[in-house]
């Protein structure tokens, strides 16, 4: 029996202690962020004080050399849920 949430996610998540940058992909303006989450899929975020974050942005974690585009799909203010869509 479960007392939590029912999992939603697709794909199983791992955790992570990357550092990124959010890159609005109109502005081109550079956020940072922690890669807490990640998924094949999806990816959670922490971002330090307040900022606003873009529906859709690019997400760079220059330490796995990876860059991918992004939709935002939940925040909570400090905690920020994507999808990849690219």
């Amino acid at each position: 029996m479960s007392l939590g949430l029912p999992e939603r996610r697709s794909d199983e998540r791992f955790p992570t202690m990357l550092e990124g940058w959010i890159r609005d992909t109109k502005s081109r303006a550079r956020i940072g962020c922690s890669v807490w989450d990640l998924s094949q899929s999806g990816v959670r975020l922490v971002i330090a004080g307040s900022a606003e974050i873009p529906l859709e942005f690019e997400l760079e974690i220059p330490e796995a050399g990876a860059a991918a585009t992004t939709r935002l799909v939940w925040t909570d203010g400090t905690h920020y849920g994507a999808r990849f869509t690219s």
